[in-house]
């Protein structure tokens, strides 16, 4: 193989920690709580559900944690663990599969999702296709100037969607504390086979609300000290997540129950309309709009190293590697 010029290692802790919790947060956390709720009805199993699901989260974690210190600057992360653990036959499924269905049709979702927000937000009457393949666009631009011009992008929106949600449990810890009790129905039954499945179930949403965070070892080649910087910011990143995720479960069981948590689908756009009225559809608008854009912005900064990766093992188009 070929001598490579090295990629430009730009991005340290901060940026790794942002990159990671943008990997993981984007809209689901919106819609999700309700989810688990339809599926187990008292504030403990509720929350629990959600603790467990941070545990496994944190375990994988620290399982690619210690992967970025064994392979550090491993340009396409996940892709190269695959090669080089298994088989570069399985890194090639991979990197194919995240191109054409995984990491490709959840941008495409997302993009729809925020181009029909957007829409709602701002009023315009463009056509939400238009939106979503604009949106991409302005990303694909951004990141063209490099890993630090994308990355600063995705920290401001980062920490916008942070302060967004902290706004959120706020105003639900505020309003909150009158919620119905949950009736006698939805009470748990005592511990049986029904009520492990409903547990189960319950960890399908959770799985899919924590992943994404894997996605930061795509960028390992561009940290300047990926020992530390990488394996710290997966740990510090994920832990973010799980303290939000809960915040926001307690905020939506405080203003709702049980019970209305169990009875909506939208438990987020509730919190808020109990809170601030019809003028808070806007306000949940405007959050989701920036999780979603945070998001794409991730995928789009993170996603093509893997590609890049594969170039290098000659699977996929040559290209430049001033970046």
């Amino acid at each position: 193989m070929t001598d490579h010029p090295k990629l430009r290692c730009q991005l340290g802790l901060f940026d790794a920690t942002m990159i990671v919790m943008g990997g993981i947060v984007g809209v689901g956390i919106f819609a999700n709580p309700s989810e688990v709720a339809h599926r187990v009805h008292t504030p403990f199993l509720i929350l629990g559900v959600w603790v467990v699901g941070g545990l496994l989260a944190m375990c994988g974690a620290f399982i690619w944690a210690e992967l970025a210190t064994r392979l550090p600057g491993a340009a396409g992360g996940q892709y190269v663990y695959l090669r080089e653990a298994y088989h570069p036959a399985v890194a090639f499924v991979y990197g194919w599969g995240l191109l054409l269905v995984t990491q490709t049709g959840g941008m495409a979702a997302v993009a729809v999702i925020f181009a029909s927000y957007f829409r709602t937000l701002t009023g315009v009457a463009w056509n939400e296709s238009a939106i979503a393949a604009a949106v991409l666009l302005t990303l694909v631009g951004i990141n063209c100037f490099g890993a630090r011009a994308g990355s600063n992008v995705q920290s401001a929106l980062m920490l916008l969607k942070i302060a967004a949600i902290a706004a959120l449990v706020i105003i639900g810890f505020a309003v909150g504390g009158h919620a119905p009790e949950a009736p006698a129905a939805l009470a748990e039954k005592p511990f049986s086979l029904d009520l492990l499945k409903s547990i189960g179930a319950a960890m399908v949403p959770i799985a899919f609300a924590y992943g994404g965070w894997q996605t930061a070892t795509f960028v390992a080649a561009e940290m300047r000290d990926p020992r530390r910087d990488l394996s710290h910011g997966l740990l510090l990143g994920v832990s973010g997540v799980v303290v939000l995720y809960l915040a926001v479960n307690l905020a939506c069981l405080r203003v709702l129950g049980p019970a209305g948590l169990d009875g909506t689908t939208t438990p987020a756009s509730d919190v808020i309309r109990i809170a601030l009225g019809q003028n808070g559809a806007r306000w949940i608008a405007l959050v989701i709009t920036i999780s979603a854009l945070g998001f794409l912005s991730q995928s789009m900064l993170t996603a093509p190293r893997v590609y890049y990766a594969m170039a290098r093992d000659g699977l996929f188009l040559q290209g430049s590697e001033n970046v």
